[in-house]
């Protein structure tokens, strides 16, 4: 689902763009018979490739499964949020927009306990019903660190320290249960699993999760 070198190529874009000012915006840049709008609009020709792109690769390749759909909506959900914290410091995310509000590194820990637990429910419940023993009762605590892949010390180290680490771990996580969930069958979607609520909702709920929950905290 990812390729990693188009994924650098757009980082490195990023990186040189984002330090620019509102000035440097301006200076002159022609590409083939554009050339009164500046550097700015570089951002829309890099819009365009990408779109192109997008299209080309569609054409290519077979139709996304409605779990590889639901995870590219998942997916887009987490472009939004990564760009919405572009250029923010350590120390910037430290700091309450409003007495009572939470500090960003707080509010992108959350997201992250949730990524995690999200996760950890999906995967559990995949293997209840690939191997026939799923029952209606909760994760035991004892299996949280296996399907977490993360030892209580490591989890707890990870969403309470730094706002740079947790950034560098979600990027790897968010890749790496895509291809792993990608794999989920029509019929999987279908089947129950459970977390905290009563209702045991359908799988292709759980997913759907991911892209609504980053949506509201982005927001």
């Amino acid at each position: 689902m990812f390729n990693s070198e188009l994924k650098r190529a757009v980082q490195e874009f990023t990186a040189l763009m984002l330090p620019l000012s509102e000035k440097d915006l301006e200076r002159p840049w022609i590409w083939k018979d554009h050339d009164e709008e500046g550097i700015r609009f570089a951002f829309f020709i890099m819009l365009q490739e990408l779109r192109h792109l997008a299209v080309t690769l569609a054409t290519l390749r077979p139709k996304p499964t409605p779990a590889q759909h639901i995870l590219n909506q998942y997916h887009a959900a987490n472009m939004d949020l990564q760009v919405a914290l572009l250029g923010l410091s350590p120390i910037d995310a430290d700091l309450a927009p409003a007495e009572g509000e939470w500090p960003i590194r707080q509010v992108y820990s959350h997201i992250l306990r949730t990524d995690i637990g999200f996760t950890a429910v999906v995967r559990y419940a995949l293997e209840g019903h690939r191997s026939n023993r799923w029952t209606t009762d909760p994760i035991p605590d004892e299996e949280y660190p296996r399907l977490y892949r993360l030892s209580e010390k490591e989890y707890d180290e990870l969403v309470e320290g730094p706002f740079e680490q947790m950034l560098a771990y979600h990027r790897e996580l968010h890749p790496a249960m895509s291809e792993e969930f990608s794999k989920i069958s029509d019929q999987e979607l279908e089947l129950p699993s459970t977390f905290w609520e009563e209702t045991r909702f359908p799988i292709k709920h759980r997913l759907h999760r991911y892209e609504a929950h980053f949506a509201q905290h982005t927001i």
